[in-house]
């Protein structure tokens, strides 16, 4: 269990701020408690951005929570901020919420902070690991895409049960004569023509190979299957052979 907590308490009172502090303490031993009254210490600590989670008050004299969640949003976008106030009515609290805040906690209630607290947490964990998956998804394809467009051979990648093709090189383009969108979509038996009986498509073999322009060129073609993003999907190389062309 993570034991520290940084916290950011825009609140007036000091009595107040002490017990939302106690409260955490009892499940962050560690927690590290700021308070802030004023507009201008609220914006220099955001600036620093050291902080996991930030907790405000309503209504206070000479500056309101409203602003500062507006604040915090620009400049914190993704840190969690909490309403702890005892005068935040429904509405207001349902307005903040659609304004960006994460959830509210009344002070006559504060047994529903940690709570709160914890489910921000996680929020913004999740998010983190969402946005790691993403950035390492779109990696691997950059990655996927330079390999499949540096093959000297035609590579086709087709799914295994509708036969329809979903990418194609820039080699494919060239040896059938037509652009890759030409390609996406269509059947594999389109442009290959394997010239046996059989089952199972081998591991490799030789066929015909259709052109865009009615033409035919003799392939050796190797298989392999792959499971990718949850998908069954067959990896087509078409060696063109020195003989057989029409």
């Amino acid at each position: 269990m993570k034991k520290s907590l940084r916290v950011l308490n825009l609140e007036d009172s000091r009595e107040d701020a002490e017990l939302n502090h106690a409260m955490l303490a009892a499940r962050w031993p560690e927690c590290q408690f700021t308070r802030v009254d004023r507009r201008e210490d609220f914006v220099a600590a955001l600036e620093a951005g050291n902080f996991d989670v930030i907790l405000s008050d309503y209504t206070m004299p000479g500056f309101d929570g409203r602003t500062a969640l507006t604040l915090a949003r620009k400049q914190q976008p993704n840190m969690p901020f909490i309403f702890v106030s005892g005068t935040i009515g429904e509405d207001a609290a349902i307005e903040a919420l659609k304004n960006g805040a994460t959830d509210y906690v009344l002070k006559h209630r504060l047994m529903r902070l940690i709570p709160a607290v914890d489910r921000a947490l996680r929020e913004v964990a999740d998010r983190a690991e969402h946005q790691r998956a993403d950035e390492s998804m779109r990696q691997s394809e950059h990655k996927y895409r330079e390999l499949f467009e540096s093959l000297a051979e035609a590579a086709f990648l087709t799914d295994e049960y509708s036969g329809k093709i979903i990418d194609a090189n820039r080699r494919a383009e060239l040896v059938l004569g037509c652009t890759r969108a030409d390609i996406l979509g269509r059947k594999q038996s389109q442009f290959l023509a394997v010239d046996r009986t059989t089952p199972h498509e081998p591991a490799v073999y030789e066929c015909l190979m259709t052109r865009a322009d009615g033409t035919t060129l003799r392939v050796e073609v190797r298989t392999t299957r792959l499971l990718l993003y949850e998908r069954e999907l067959v990896l087509r190389l078409c060696y063109e052979c020195s003989y057989g062309v029409s």
